[in-house]
């Protein structure tokens, strides 16, 4: 986008060739004026909130985990009762997937 434009091609120019809509294009281009580089990057807070936590739910998930190994379902059931949330098997399956992966880098490290 912001290579687009120093091409002197406009707004919808750019929004044809990337999709979109002309005020996200200026927004983001904007952003790059004021901030530079930094200013393309993701701030914090941005989409939708994770359903389990890794700080505050990691215990109990790991302790269902271990009592129904073999059957992620009844995990699952208990973890929604335990924790007052509901979810797919799998969010659980993503969530241990990604905390699993996290513990593995540290211990790499």
């Amino acid at each position: 986008m912001v290579l687009l434009k120093s091409e002197k091609r406009s707004s919808v120019a750019i929004t044809k060739i990337l999709g979109g809509c002309e005020m996200s294009i200026n927004n983001w281009l904007r952003r790059y004026q004021v901030e530079g580089i930094a200013g393309l990057k993701t701030r914090p807070g941005r989409g939708r909130r994770a359903i389990l936590q890794t700080e505050s739910d990691l215990a109990q998930v790991t302790e269902a985990v271990k009592k129904s190994r073999q059957r992620l379902s009844l995990a699952k059931a208990e973890l929604e009762k335990g924790l007052g949330k509901t979810f797919s098997t799998t969010t659980l399956k993503r969530f241990l997937k990604k905390t699993l992966a996290a513990s593995n880098a540290l211990e790499s490290e």
